[in-house]
């Protein structure tokens, strides 16, 4: 497939249910297109959602996962057999394998997150948040996938080879897929409390 830039909303989302039946999931990117999550064929995937009480993760095996917290107190973040614990702040990233037997323990009530899945052995995912405010500044991105999420406010997104920028407001995505190499996207803040997240994929093209 070529290079190809989408604007994505909430009402382009796909709602999933949670494996383990406590809660459910915004699909907001999967790739190849082909892909489902129900078939577990995927090898790229970004999704967000609302943990509302304490539990276990559901088990992703062959799976490496980002997780950022981007609401509410954080949560203690309880690993394997229960001896590797790791507090995550919001906008903090923490890189995990998803076949591990993780738990999360809320530090004070229900918060957001924010989750990037990649197959093991299929390149390499990192989760950049971004205080963006009414700034303007430059983000070099690909080869490979990029999303650009809005969490609050809004942001004007400049890609290169696109003619106007696109305009994104909260719970909002630009997703450039297959970058055949490094792009710079201008990123410009439209309100005081732009936050965005910027997931790099640099999966095969």
């Amino acid at each position: 497939m070529a290079r190809e830039i989408l604007h994505r909303t909430p009402a382009d989302s796909r709602r999933t249910p949670w494996r383990n039946g406590r809660g459910e999931t915004e699909e907001l990117a999967l790739w190849p297109p082909a892909a489902s999550f129900e078939r577990g064929d995927f090898d790229f995937r970004v999704s967000r959602a609302r943990i509302e009480e304490s539990g276990p993760f559901s088990p992703f095996p062959g799976f490496e996962r980002l997780l950022v917290v981007t609401s509410g107190a954080g949560i203690l973040l309880v690993l394997s057999d229960g001896t590797q614990r790791v507090r995550l702040r919001p906008l903090e990233p923490v890189r995990f394998d998803g076949g591990d037997a993780a738990r999360a323990e809320l530090a004070a009530g229900p918060v957001g997150d924010f989750n990037v899945f990649v197959r093991s052995g299929r390149g390499r995912a990192d989760v950049e948040a971004l205080r963006l405010g009414t700034r303007r500044v430059r983000e070099a991105l690909g080869p490979g996938h990029a999303l650009v999420h809005v969490l609050a406010g809004a942001a004007g997104v400049r890609v290169p080879r696109e003619e106007q920028p696109i305009e994104a407001g909260s719970g909002e995505s630009v997703w450039g897929r297959e970058l055949p190499r490094e792009e710079e996207w201008e990123l410009v803040g439209r309100s005081a409390d732009a936050l965005l997240l910027v997931v790099r994929w640099t999966g095969s093209t």
